[in-house]
């Protein structure tokens, strides 16, 4: 069953697959045949499914709104690699809201916490990161003058712990953001690594279902302290962190 698409990725992309899709075959190439992967283990189907970059994979998929006895469709795909910029925070500003004529709403797009470590690791002074690019963001609404800032969440799956962090001190002088406890009892304290604040004004964090791990992190930070207003759904509710560790 497809949880979310990725954004930036081929299949949010194509538009013709959705969360709550099931697939139940994959084929290969333009002409290979349709393999029936019902009743597979998960990491045998993402097997199939991956594959090198510009190739295509053809899933056929029961849609949501079908049901178990529905009709399928197929679905082409080229697989490309997502680059990090099409997970970039964006801005727009909203004018003219009925009740509040008057009024210019900023609204900060983030649609994962992401953080070059290849770059900062090569020692680029320049990485990419959700926190630069929203305090850029925040100076550019700044500058055109918004009454308020809308962070947008909805989707955000989460990413990077030191984003989520950072991110929730642009809008807190100091203070910790979260807690880490290990299997061994252990706590390790998460805080605003920056002291100092990027936007004092008035904020709302806007999230839903889809909404995640880091993105948890930040929402319930800006609730906890005050900061800022959050609306929507209730969210994932993960509340778990993780470490990849290489095992050569």
């Amino acid at each position: 069953v497809v949880q979310r698409t990725i954004p930036g990725g081929p299949a949010r992309q194509s538009g013709q697959i959705h969360g709550g899709d099931r697939i139940v075959g994959v084929a290969q190439g333009l002409d290979g045949a349709m393999e029936d992967v019902v009743g597979w283990r998960l990491q045998d189907v993402v097997d199939k499914i991956r594959g090198p970059k510009g190739s295509v994979v053809r899933l056929l998929i029961l849609p949501k709104a079908t049901g178990p006895d529905g009709t399928t469709r197929e679905v082409s795909l080229v697989r490309k690699e997502i680059k990090l910029e099409d997970q970039a925070a964006k801005r727009y500003i909203i004018d003219d809201l009925p009740h509040a004529p008057d009024a210019r709403i900023g609204v900060l797009e983030i649609p994962a916490f992401y953080r070059d470590f290849r770059a900062e690791s090569e020692g680029s002074r320049d990485f990419r990161s959700t926190t630069r690019d929203v305090r850029r963001l925040i100076g550019e609404l700044k500058d055109q003058g918004v009454d308020g800032i809308l962070v947008d969440l909805r989707g955000n799956g989460g990413g990077s712990l030191t984003e989520a962090t950072a991110l929730t001190g642009l809008f807190i002088d100091e203070g910790p953001v979260v807690q880490v406890k290990d299997s061994f009892g252990k706590v390790e304290v998460e805080k605003d690594p920056d002291p100092g604040v990027a936007y004092t004004g008035p904020l709302a964090v806007l999230v839903d279902r889809n909404s995640a791990s880091a993105s948890e992190i930040f929402a319930g930070a800006m609730q906890d302290y005050g900061r800022a207003i959050v609306i929507g759904e209730p969210t994932f509710g993960k509340g778990t962190v993780q470490t990849l560790i290489d095992l050569n």
